[in-house]
């Protein structure tokens, strides 16, 4: 089956956006346990498992807020297309290149995901190429026709046009964006490990069998960008924490920090507000609601520092929330306590670090201190100090 290897991968335009104010992504679809927090903050970010593990899934993850192919306004395929009567062995992952749009409405997604069915029938494949879709504001969508139904039972899929003799082995995800320096929204990493998870549930696909473009037998891409490829490690350890039925609950992990965005509540949004607050954004009463001024206050928040503006606070604007309550203290190798554990959450959200976020200065943290102050240019010393804490915050 042809796929957008057979010839060099075409630069999608970006839509029209259906209206240029970004409009709230729908929360539910960062649900990812049934009756937990969500997952999508920060947790370590480690290694993919290695090649022998195959977790034994429980019925953990929640069915995903997935708009089908009917709901955005999809054509009928041109052609037939393969069901096959196994499930697949990997998931793969891609960017669809087009330029990141800050139009998050669910009107803009519905035209992205016309627009990618537009161009791979163009190509002469008979329908859109990869199974799922997610975009910029996190919205879910199927996209080969039937691969909805298909994962939801869970003994089948509908062969793709993703991954170039790879096909009949795997579904693919496809990120609405270009990522080579930049990543997607927090929105749209949220969903991704939500539907991520539940596909590996479903089909019982191990964590480590989740792969980026790049890395499928005789792939020659550098699909899904360099940035969004050096979180694979993240996104896989965030989807093994989905399946296993989240991380323990404490201090120091994704439950202390979820994903939130507009329509959610609870002690996490009211942390966000406080610390919004401090830092001169008018977020209005801490109340716990998510609501438009909140929203605001977080656009300006990740406006200022350079950050992916979206209104969710996901895994980066914590990271950099956390280090404004540490950017003025210096700490090193035997310091412990809450300015340790800014720091490291810091780190892994702004370099993707393989930390636990324990509050711990030890070798780890001390190793992932240097390596980032040499990647930024900073003197390399494996002291955490004004400099240090600015580049961090700013993710830099």
């Amino acid at each position: 089956m042809n796929d957008h290897l057979t010839a060099p991968r075409p630069s999608y335009p970006a839509p029209t956006p259906a209206r240029t104010e970004p409009a709230r992504p729908h929360l539910s679809r960062r649900r990812l346990l049934q009756g937990s927090a969500a997952l999508g903050g920060l947790i370590a970010f480690g290694t993919a498992v290695s090649a022998s593990t195959t977790p034994a899934f429980a019925a953990t993850v929640s069915r995903p807020d997935i708009i089908s192919v009917k709901g955005w306004g999809g054509a009928s395929p041109k052609g037939p297309l393969s069901t096959i009567d196994r499930r697949p062995g990997h998931l793969v992952i891609h960017h669809t290149t087009h330029e990141n749009s800050a139009d998050y409405s669910d009107e803009a997604a519905h035209a992205v995901a016309r627009l990618i069915q537009r161009n791979h029938m163009t190509n002469g494949w008979a329908d859109t190429g990869q199974q799922f879709t997610i975009a910029r504001g996190g919205q879910m969508l199927e996209g080969r026709q039937g691969s909805l139904a298909a994962v939801v039972d869970g003994t089948r899929f509908i062969e793709g046009a993703h991954a170039y003799g790879f096909n009949d082995q795997s579904v693919g995800i496809e990120v609405d964006g270009m990522y080579t320096s930049v990543l997607p929204t927090d929105a749209q990493w949220a969903s991704l490990v939500h539907l991520s998870a539940f596909i590996c549930e479903r089909y019982g696909i191990g964590v480590d069998r989740i792969i980026a473009h790049r890395d499928a037998p005789g792939a020659q891409t550098l699909c899904c960008g360099d940035a969004f490829y050096a979180q694979l490690p993240a996104l896989r350890q965030e989807v093994e924490a989905a399946l296993a039925g989240g991380l323990d609950a404490g201090p120091g992990t994704s439950r202390d920090y979820p994903t939130v965005g507009r329509g959610d509540e609870g002690d996490a949004v009211r942390r966000v507000q406080v610390t919004l607050t401090g830092i001169g954004h008018r977020t209005g009463v801490a109340d716990g609601v998510f609501g438009e001024a909140t929203e605001q206050a977080v656009r300006e928040y990740q406006s200022s520092i350079g950050t992916g503006v979206d209104g969710v606070v996901g895994p980066r604007t914590w990271g950099a929330l956390a280090t404004h309550h540490a950017a003025g203290s210096t700490v090193r190798s035997g310091d412990g306590g809450t300015e340790v554990e800014y720091l490291q959450r810091g780190l892994i959200a702004a370099d993707g670090a393989a930390l636990a976020a324990d509050g711990v200065f030890g070798d780890q943290t001390e190793s992932a201190v240097r390596g980032y102050q040499q990647s930024r240019g900073l003197a390399v010393d494996g002291v955490a100090g004004q400099n240090t804490w600015h580049a961090v915050k700013h993710g830099r």
